[in-house]
């Protein structure tokens, strides 16, 4: 009975390992398709491959490239061109101003960036004359002698300094005076008379502006809008060799500014500001005496 279960045992095990083989064949045969994908798989790495060859071997690509940057530099160059070419065109457009707040601006922005420069070369001409017209004395005349100027200075500024008077800057050698200022105008369309402004053939334009009268006590005030544009006289009255009373008026009358400016608008060719001026009071030498002087105060500019 032993021998008949175990070799019944026997039977089943063979039957069962039979049976694993044939699980195994079964899968082997489902899994071809698989191996198939995996060959078809394998082939991408030869496509790429194939790409990159006739990449390297096709040089035409790369210089289709280069072509077309070319043709784009070529063109924004070409632009450019155009665009330099225009600019001369933009500054003859430039309107001629009208109006007196037009025109003062005008004038200022050119004359402060004229000063605002390192690098010009100014020939500056100075000349005052004054005369008493009331109470002669011989000691004031000496003084209005020293005071009287005739002057002509070139100067040629290099990084903002000067190169024939190296103690020259533009803040000192150009009006306002007198004191050193980095602006040239500050003047205000409330202060002057009348302004005009005229294109020139040439494509500059001239502007002619006329300053109002102003009065003022000289020994304490000083000429707000002459002041703020052109050279005026600065009186050291503790120096002089005589007494000036407080109560000493004057006036600045007939004072204006010529001005040629370039076509861009933007700097001065040349300045010409002329005012008249009047002092009236008293003066000590021994006793208080009346005097009135009257002079005049010319400044010319020629820049390049």
């Amino acid at each position: 009975m032993k021998r008949i279960l175990a070799i019944l045992v026997a039977i089943l095990t063979l039957a069962a390992f039979a049976s694993c083989g044939k699980a195994v064949d079964t899968s082997a045969t489902t899994a071809a398709p698989d191996l198939s994908d995996e060959t078809e798989v394998r082939t991408f790495p030869e496509e790429e491959t194939t790409l990159e060859e006739e990449t390297e071997e096709g040089a035409t690509e790369p210089v289709e490239e280069t072509t077309l940057e070319e043709e784009t530099t070529a063109e924004a160059a070409t632009t450019m061109a155009e665009t330099t070419t225009e600019a001369p065109t933009t500054v003859a457009e430039i309107k001629t101003p009208t109006g007196t707040a037009d025109i003062v601006a005008f004038y200022n922005t050119a004359a402060n960036n004229t000063k605002a420069q390192k690098d010009f070369t100014v020939t500056r001409k100075n000349k005052l004359d004054c005369n008493i017209t009331e109470g002669v004395l011989t000691i004031v005349n000496s003084v209005l002698s020293d005071l009287r100027e005739d002057t002509e200075v070139k100067e040629v500024f290099k990084n903002g300094k000067g190169t024939i008077d190296t103690g020259n800057t533009p803040a000192k050698f150009l009006p306002p005076r007198p004191g050193e200022f980095s602006y040239m105008s500050k003047l205000q369309a409330s202060g002057v008379k009348s302004a005009s402004c005229v294109k020139n053939a040439d494509g500059t334009f001239t502007v002619n502006i006329a300053l109002k009268e102003e009065t003022f006590k000289a020994k304490s005030e000083k000429p707000k809008n002459h002041h703020s544009c052109m050279g005026v006289l600065d009186i050291d009255w503790n120096g002089l060799p005589f007494s000036v009373h407080d109560d000493t008026t004057g006036r600045n009358y007939n004072g204006t500014i010529k001005a040629v400016i370039t076509p861009d608008g933007q700097l001065l060719k040349e300045l010409h500001q002329y005012q008249d001026v009047e002092v009236k009071g008293q003066v000590q030498v021994i006793v208080w005496a009346n005097i009135t002087v009257q002079g005049y105060y010319r400044q010319d500019f020629i820049f390049s």
